[in-house]
This record gives structure tokens, sequence and C-alpha cells, in this order.
């Protein structure tokens, strides 16, 4: 069954209402606080991460071709059929519409000439360019027409007369928001539909290990008496990590002391015919959650506070260890690092949001080993003054 939509004409719209997604935030439903949705996704990018702020909003392409493709149906539906030659004749043949997203979000209506040939293109202003788009999310946008004329001596329809007209207002009637000038819609339910999100196959690619530890720089281990000088046996020797951020490929480098933000897109074809793409955006976010010190010597509890030495000694990570004997220690210490995961995403059914606990486990890298020479010595400063 068909539905009649909207049409917008070359005096495009000044105001439009539509209707609120259901807000509730579970895969299936639309949710109204989910993000916002936008226009244009990018295609090729799957899977890059940028840094983001904690506080930045997500915005949310809709499902769409990707800019600078136009997209929609492939191909008419109806067209005509067989009679007796010079007997009057006629058909309708709704012609697939297309929609071209530009650069810069900008929207644009290709409308199909009556013989398929070309497009006639209606630009849409910047507060109404989500109509066609939403709409495209939901249905196949067809445009009809309706040839009059007589059977040829083949008993083909194609003799004029008058020959092609706008199926608007008959046999389909206009229909509009609120208007000046109008082309028809005539169009198929074909609606966009992921209610579960990307299955986890496709995120894990992008999101494992490896990608992940590319975020993170663990810093550099050094020590209070630094390296090569040794420190004393029953006075805390203390060890530093310096450098510690978090950092995308190309961007600033952000403190360990902070959760750091990245986002990523993963575009997945829809794969029906149409060009549509449902755009998957994914928050991830990394959170230093402590580290394991090992000082070689059997231990791995730092002793309760620094020596007042160290305290003045600019570092991420801080940490005293009193060795009970003297010998060169390998000291390493594991940095530990939570990730978590939000998926969102736009389709029919509105805007989406997701929690995916438990995606990505915990990530862990080590500094080490660091060898540390402790003297049988007493009486000398930490600082070896």
């Amino acid at each position: 069954m068909s539905r009649l939509a909207a049409g917008l004409g070359a005096a495009l719209l000044a105001t439009i209402s539509t209707s609120p997604a259901a807000a509730s935030g579970l895969p299936g439903n639309g949710d109204a606080n989910a993000c916002t949705p936008t226009v244009g996704g990018q295609v090729g990018n799957d899977g890059t991460l940028t840094a983001v702020r904690e506080d930045a909003g997500v915005d949310c392409p809709l499902a769409s071709g990707p800019t600078g493709t136009p997209y929609g149906p492939g191909g008419p539906q109806g067209g005509p059929g067989r009679g007796q030659p010079g007997a009057a004749c006629s058909y309708e043949i709704d012609r697939p519409v297309k929609i071209l997203i530009g650069p810069g979000g900008s929207v644009t209506e290709l409308d199909p000439t009556p013989d398929g040939g070309g497009y006639t293109s209606i630009g849409y202003p910047a507060d109404l360019k989500k109509v066609p788009v939403v709409e495209a999310e939901q249905f196949n946008i067809y445009l009809p027409y309706v040839f009059q004329g007589k059977y040829d001596q083949n008993g083909l329809c194609t003799i004029p007369n008058p020959g092609f007209q706008l199926g608007c207002p008959t046999p389909h009637p206009f229909t509009n928001f609120v208007v000046a000038g109008n082309i028809c819609w005539v169009t198929e339910p074909n609606p966009v539909r992921r209610p579960n999100g990307l299955p986890p196959g496709r995120i894990l690619p992008y999101l494992d290990r490896a990608h992940l530890l590319q975020l993170i720089d663990p810093g550099t281990l050094s020590s209070l008496p630094d390296n090569p000088n040794p420190g004393l046996v029953s006075i805390g020797t203390c060890f530093f990590i310096g450098g510690a951020s978090f950092q995308a490929p190309g961007g600033a480098r952000l403190p360990i002391q902070q959760p750091a933000d990245f986002q990523m897109t993963i575009a997945d074809p829809v794969n029906d015919g149409t060009g549509r793409y449902v755009f998957y955006v994914f928050r991830v976010e990394l959170a230093f959650q402590g580290a394991d010190w090992d000082f070689g010597d059997g231990s791995t509890q730092p002793d309760p506070n620094l020596p007042a030495a160290c305290t003045g000694v600019p570092a991420d990570l801080a940490a005293s260890h009193t060795y009970s004997t003297y010998g060169t220690y390998d000291v390493s210490v594991t940095e530990h690092y939570g990730v978590t995961v939000d998926e969102y995403w736009s389709d029919a059914d509105g805007q989406h949001h997701l929690r995916l606990d438990g995606l990505v486990p915990p990530i862990s890298r080590t500094l080490g080993p660091y060898p540390k020479q402790i003297l049988q010595e007493e009486g000398v400063p930490v600082g070896g003054a």
C-alpha cells in the first residue's frame, strides 16, 4: 500500500511540525534524549577515533546515502500495457526521487523528468533540510506521472495525446504542510530499522586492544635518587611515572588524571538497493583506574607516605619503597584503564542510545623493568646531596 507524503515545490516551506520520537532509551525505541539528529554521514572513515570533550553533545546522522552521492529507490513503478492500435490509452508511472546531501549538510531533491532521462533540482533551506531525509528513512519516494495518449501500431501506449502530466492533483491529491507551490510524492513503506544497534562483530575490529593501546601513552619511569645514582637500604626510594597521557592520533595530549573521551563512526549499508546507510556513532571513554607496583624484591606494596624530598617532584604517579637489603632490583608498574563504550544511531524509529557494558575489557600497560641499584649505606639524604 502506498502512502501520499507531503510535497515541496520551487517555493519551499517556511515551517513544519513533526511527531516527536518515543523517549525510552531502550533498544527498538526512539530516545529523544539520545543524540541530536543531523544531516550528512560519511562513508570510508570507519573506526577513526578523534578526541572529544566529555560534555560535548552527540550528533546522530540520519540514515541516508553518503555525502555527495544521490540515493533513493532504484527503478520506476508501473508503466504502459498493450492494447488495440489507435485506441485511447493511459497509464501511471512512478519514477524514483533521489536525495542528494552535499558538503556542509545541504540537501537537494532530484525530481525525475517524465521520461526518466534526467532530473530537476530543488534545494532545501537549512531549517527544512531534514524533511526529505527523514521521509527517506521510512519510505521509497516516487514522483507520479500520468501518460494520456493512443496505442501505436504495435499496441504500445506511446502516442501522446497530450502525453505526460504530473500525477497530482489527479489521481493523487496534493498534500502540503504549509506552502506555496508543490510537487507530489507517492511513497512506499521501506523503513530503515535497526532496533539492536550494530552487532559486536562489526564494532570490535575497531575497538580491540591494539587500537585502544594507541590512545594510551603509559609515560616513563624515573626515580629519586635518579639513575645512575643508587638508592639506600632502609630509606625510601621514590619512583615516578611522568608523561602518562591519552592521545588520539594528531590530537593534544590529555592527562590521565581525568577520563578522556573519543568518538568514532561506523557506516553500515542497508543493502536494499536504495544506497542508504545507518551511521553508528560511538563514544569511548578511557579512565585510569590505578596502578600495581612490583619493586623487584617480592614486594608490591608502596610505603604509606612519600619522603619529603619526593613530594615536590612533578609526576603523574609516585610511589616510595623501602628496601631492606642491598642489590639491583627490576622495578615495574602496571597501569590499569577502564573502557566505557556508548553507541548512538538514528533510524526510522528515531534516535537510539545503548551502553555497551562489557564489550571491551579493561586494558593494562606495563612499564619496566627499570633497574634500580640499592646500596648498604646510612646517613645519606635521599636526594644524594
